[in-house]
């Protein structure tokens, strides 16, 4: 959440504020450390019975929110807040049973976080995968103690488990303030956060910031073919596996789907291979690691028009009016460089991600200081974009991930003007 809110408000406030970063940072693992310890000693000086009440409240709110999202937003929404309002009624219940099911709850979360951890790291292969793996085995440690709290008891789990995510998010936000001490005047924000490799390493361009794109500029639209739209034929009703992986028709062709990013008049991002890859089921597993030796040529299609004629119209887009057109197009400059695709790390998908985090570069930088910062993580979409980019990063970019990605995206920087309980009532009458 906190790499996407810098994102947003831009180079300026980042530089300006990198040491209140890290001073935040330390300030709050810090207090992550002391209620670990209150936890090890069974202490209760963290309030949990307001944290217990805080966290119902949060949790109503977004199963109110939820039947106005889009797409597997809605689902995201659902899910986070049936997990929270079960975790805070038993927080408010204050049983012994409850701390054991807490434990439980909190320790296979941090299992099950950590075992995907360490089977993405280990099947793709992406840069720094051994340091990924040793912290999801790391996760995966506190996982167990967090369900047998040898030699300490279950009486403070609770503070065990929100002083460490504490903790994990100050160290976090340490490495971020740290990293922003080396911006410079006209460097990107999307340049210090773009994952390693993902441009040529001798690009190093410098520019003036930015200022506000004009109204009339001419729109940003994502374009996605998803598996189940771009099928010639009826696809098998596999909810999850279409929409996220690939589609098979009823004469067994597989379709996959593919993402597009246009903006006119002369920048088109749509990534192909030059040449088809073995999809075979023996290279399943070797096709999904993100080394060099999968890369293959790349091919970029010329603008939308031709593709389409080619193909099919794409079933989804997502429009943009208010985005960074000069940050996008000094991306697609250095992007384009190199005409390399690789399955994982290197799509369609990932590109037009990618694409799209650069022209939304600063687009919150004329909405003011600090007040507009922490107001975006008042936003439910920034969590849900957090969580499918952290997902997407982990294994791979999909159309139906970049599709959800671009609707979370569209609905912080263009939110709905209506209030939830009036979008609530125009999408029951739609």
């Amino acid at each position: 959440m906190l790499q996407l809110a810098l994102l947003l408000t831009g180079t300026g406030f980042v530089r300006r504020n990198a040491p209140w970063l890290g001073f935040i940072g330390v300030f709050w693992g810090g207090i992550g450390i002391s209620m670990f310890i209150d936890g090890l000693q069974g202490e209760r000086y963290f309030p949990l019975h307001i944290f217990g009440s805080l966290l119902l409240a949060e949790s109503l709110i977004t199963l109110m929110l939820a039947p106005s999202g889009v797409g597997a937003q809605k689902a995201v929404l659902y899910f986070k807040g049936g997990i929270f309002c079960f975790v805070a009624l038993l927080i408010l219940s204050g049983r012994e049973s409850s701390n054991l099911l807490l434990a439980v709850v909190f320790g296979f979360a941090f299992l099950i976080t950590g075992l995907f951890v360490m089977a993405a790291a280990w099947v793709v292969r992406y840069q720094h995968w051994p340091t990924a793996c040793l912290g999801g085995f790391c996760r995966f440690l506190f996982g167990i103690y967090l369900i047998i709290p040898y030699p300490t008891h279950h009486q403070g789990i609770v503070s065990q488990f929100i002083g460490m995510i504490m903790i994990l998010s100050g160290i976090h936000c340490l490495r971020l303030a740290l990293r922003a001490r080396r911006i410079r005047e006209g460097d990107s924000i999307f340049h210090l956060l773009a994952p390693g490799g993902l441009l040529p390493p001798a690009d190093q361009t410098r520019t003036e910031q930015i200022p506000e794109p004009p109204q009339d500029s001419s729109p940003l639209i994502v374009h996605v073919w998803t598996p189940e739209g771009s099928a010639d034929n009826t696809p098998i009703p596999r909810p999850v596996f279409n929409r996220y992986i690939a589609a098979v028709d009823t004469n067994g062709v597989i379709s996959t789907g593919h993402a597009a990013l246009e903006m006119h008049p002369d920048l088109y991002i749509s990534l192909y291979p030059a040449e088809d890859i073995d999809r075979s089921p023996s290279e399943f597993f070797n096709t999904l690691k993100a080394i060099q030796d999968n890369n293959v040529a790349g091919d970029f299609q010329k603008n939308y028009v031709s593709e389409a004629a080619a193909w099919c119209e794409s079933d989804r887009k997502v429009v943009f009016h208010d985005f960074n057109p000069a940050a996008l197009r000094r991306y697609w400059a250095s992007y384009r460089q190199v005409e390399i695709y690789n399955l994982t790390w290197r799509n369609c998908s990932s590109s037009v991600a990618y694409a799209l985090e650069a022209a939304l570069d600063g687009v919150f930088a004329h909405r003011g200081g600090w007040l507009s910062f922490l107001r975006l993580f008042l936003i439910p979409e920034l969590w849900i974009a957090s969580q499918l980019r952290k997902r997407a990063m982990t294994m791979a970019w999909t159309p139906g991930l970049a599709l959800d990605y671009a609707r979370a995206l569209h609905a912080i920087v263009h939110p709905v003007q209506l209030s939830w309980l009036r979008r609530r009532r125009h999408d029951e009458a739609s």
